[in-house]
């Protein structure tokens, strides 16, 4: 399966400049050689079918439930920016982890899957090795080993600290005075293509996260993981396969659950549909902080311009309670004031 990082491509009739291997050379020291005289590939993309991906609002808590029990998988028509997304949501499991690092210290490694005889598996395989080169490029990180195995198309990674014990805990703590909070390691636009949901709902088309702002994940990193280190956080969790919403329920544990409004979340991306917000898979985090240690945590997300949406109190029922409105409750409050003195003579 190696000899695929060195075979030459083409790809919908026309021939790549560099092989797959040419294109990790810019971000490993020493790429895997080939074990076998290599050939040609030809291969043909899949385009995504156009329009939206549209669905019930009302019908959330029967979304979570499916995608709570579903597993990732990557589907061929997004492998360059599930690729991306994948490496940031490794980087990011990484901060809940022990040991004494940032995220220059990091590297990753990478494990892709395909299937050389199914249509668009290797021109899948040919753009997430790009997305991929290029996102750890830019994150000014190094990728250190590479495996190819056989199977649907796929890829996974990893860093030096993904296995090590929990530094944060990763179930909510009953303080009901403590914040539940949400940051977007990325500042892409909520989608559905390619989620969980979509998966477990069997859509197809529609857009994904872009996920390419890797600056913006390096200052999220930095201040996110000064926080696990000083014992700032109470809980914390990954935001990617299945969304904010599923990032929560995995939180809620032991009759601790959630009453959050992602109201102003909508109302700074500017996006109308909840189901998006709560399913898009946009890469980040929710952390847990203590009342006490609010204004703290405002001043340090301020002072590295870092956007943060404090999402609400843990609940003692278990439950997931979400709200949300395209009104602000100001907003709410003003207009009913403008409506109380224009009706007084």
């Amino acid at each position: 399966m190696i000899d695929a990082l060195h075979s030459r491509y083409i790809i919908d009739g026309v021939p790549q400049e560099i092989n797959p291997a040419g294109i990790l050379a810019s971000v490993m020291d020493k790429v895997p050689e080939a074990q076998h005289p290599c050939g040609t590939i030809l291969d043909e993309t899949f385009d995504p079918a156009p329009g939206r991906i549209n669905l019930d609002p009302s019908a959330l808590e029967h979304y979570l439930k499916a995608v709570m029990g579903a597993s990732g998988r990557l589907s061929v028509p997004f492998a360059a920016p599930s690729t991306r997304g994948r490496v940031a949501a490794a980087l990011i499991d990484t901060m809940w982890r022990s040991g004494n690092f940032y995220l220059d210290d990091l590297h990753l490694t990478a494990k892709w899957s395909f299937d050389e005889s199914k249509v668009g598996d290797m021109a899948a395989f040919y753009a997430s090795v790009e997305a991929a080169a290029d996102y750890i490029d830019t994150l000014r990180l190094s990728l250190r080993r590479v495996s190819c195995e056989t199977g649907s198309f796929d890829v996974h990674f990893a860093t030096p600290f993904s296995g090590a014990p929990l530094l944060v805990d990763n179930t909510l703590h009953p303080d009901p005075q403590s914040w539940v909070v949400y940051l977007p390691f990325d500042t892409s636009d909520y989608h559905l293509g390619n989620s969980l949901l979509s998966q477990v709902l069997h859509l197809s088309g529609g857009l994904a996260p872009q996920v390419s702002d890797a600056d913006y994940l390096m200052d999220c990193f930095e201040v996110v993981r000064e926080f696990a280190q000083d014992g700032i956080l109470l809980s914390a969790a990954t935001v990617h396969e299945g969304g904010l919403y599923a990032a929560l329920g995995r939180m809620a544990s032991d009759g601790i659950g959630v009453d959050a409004d992602i109201s102003g979340i909508m109302r700074s991306c500017g996006e109308e549909d909840p189901v998006k917000v709560l399913f898009g898979e946009v890469p980040g985090a929710v952390i847990q902080i203590r009342d006490v240690d609010f204004d703290y945590v405002d001043a340090e997300f301020l002072l590295q311009d870092v956007a943060f949406f404090p999402l609400g109190h843990p609940s003692s029922d278990g439950k997931l309670h979400m709200n949300h409105s395209a009104v602000s409750g100001i907003q709410t409050i003003l207009e009913s004031l403008i409506q109380n003195a224009e009706g007084e003579d």
